[in-house]
């Protein structure tokens, strides 16, 4: 699930909602892998249980809080948007990362009988 925001609405967004928070420079299918406008700006601490099997579909199946800037270079710009989150985050007692690394992403499917079958009942 993505939702998209605009800046000024970061500080009054329940957070506990979202896995992550992204910046884009467009509000156009950023979680393609293929688009170099986005930054995984902050994830939040989830406790992971045992009878959860964790692998790319499971991350990206997580919501994500998507926030569009003029241009992810412009590090003045993305400071104040990290201000705003701190306070957020502070505020809402959550636990995160700011600038995490990557999750593994999920396998192209490649099976051509999963691909052919037709699901329609």
């Amino acid at each position: 699930m993505n939702t998209f925001i605009p800046l000024d609405k970061v500080e009054e967004i329940d957070l506990q909602d979202y896995h992550e928070v992204w910046l884009t420079t467009s509000e156009t299918w950023p979680q393609d892998p293929a688009t170099v406008h986005r930054k995984c700006l902050w994830r939040q601490d989830r406790e992971m249980t045992s009878d959860v099997e964790i692998d790319g579909v499971y991350f990206e199946n997580l919501p994500h809080l998507w926030l569009r800037v003029d241009d992810l270079d412009d590090q003045q710009d993305i400071d104040l948007v990290i201000e705003k989150l701190k306070v957020r985050i502070a505020a809402l007692n959550l636990k995160g990362e700011f600038y995490p690394p990557e999750l593994p992403t999920a396998a192209p499917h490649k099976d051509e009988d999963e691909i052919k079958k037709d699901l329609r009942s």
